[in-house]
């Protein structure tokens, strides 16, 4: 059974700053999300576009209000403000309700809604609360346990097709979210500024772990 939500010495998850490895987890997050979301454009030059579409559209129109403060408090986990800009200062949100709304297709986008649902019903059963209202501590330990959760590789296009028959659940719905985040927040513009001499280590990332 996943732990419960029970203290700050518990599964805490914590990203590093941009650097190498951030880049590394970037290229990974392209990978998998050629894999889970085939129908999403992954240019560079479309990001860049869709941030300025992002800034310019006054309200959200896919994320409902629950689902944009789970996205959120999910992001702002992974890659909070350190001596970088935070997810939520590049709009990782935004840019991630333009995608749901222009350019994914209907049938991922239910699945990534879902999976912000099933993220936020694990936390209520576990910490009591939606991901949003949950503790500080309790937020850590759940985004830790989920993060060590993820897979070690990106699906097959049949291992796919087979996750797709299931009921999604809160480690898929992460594993859905966080390389989307990623992708938001690698590909901003203050971001990806800072990227363009970063060296690639190669291997895989595991930024967040549990300790």
């Amino acid at each position: 059974m996943p732990a419960r939500c029970q203290g700050p010495n518990r599964g805490v998850a914590r990203c590093g700053s941009v650097g190498a490895v951030d880049r590394r987890q970037f290229l990974e997050s392209i990978a998998g999300l050629s894999a889970l979301l085939p129908g999403l454009t992954l240019q560079q030059a479309f990001a860049q576009q869709a941030h300025a579409r992002a800034r310019a559209i006054p309200a959200l129109r896919t994320l409902s209000a629950a689902q944009d403060a789970c996205l959120t408090a999910v992001a702002e986990i992974i890659l909070p403000r350190t001596e970088t800009v935070g997810a939520s200062e590049v709009g990782v949100n935004r840019f991630i309700d333009l995608l749901l709304t222009e350019s994914l297709l209907p049938a991922d986008r239910d699945r990534f809604l879902a999976g912000l649902d099933a993220i936020d019903a694990r936390s209520r059963s576990q910490c009591g609360a939606p991901l949003a209202r949950a503790r500080r501590a309790d937020q850590l330990t759940l985004i830790g346990a989920l993060d060590a959760e993820l897979p070690a590789r990106a699906p097959t296009r049949a291992e796919k097709a087979a996750l797709e028959t299931q009921p999604m659940n809160a480690a898929r719905g992460y594993a859905l979210v966080k390389q989307l985040v990623v992708f938001a927040y690698f590909t901003s513009e203050p971001v990806a500024k800072g990227l363009i001499n970063a060296p690639i280590i190669p291997g895989r990332y595991d930024g967040c772990v549990s300790t």
